[in-house]
């Protein structure tokens, strides 16, 4: 498994543990599956978001970067 913190586009994920926006960490493989990565990387490009504040992906976690 690898330690790293995931980035998606250049950009470094992080997610809310809290689930309300008051706990945000770095993001690792184990926080951030690469179905995930793969919904950030289209709101990065298709999206044309640079920078979010807060992303609900599919799994239900908000993530930002």
């Amino acid at each position: 498994m690898n330690n790293e913190q995931i980035e998606v586009c250049g950009n470094e994920i992080q997610y809310d543990k809290s689930g309300v926006g008051h706990c945000w960490v770095a993001a690792y493989q184990i926080d951030c599956p690469s179905s995930i990565q793969e919904e950030i990387d289209c709101e990065i490009i298709d999206g044309g978001k640079d920078d979010c504040d807060d992303f609900l992906a599919s799994n239900g976690v908000h993530y930002r970067w």
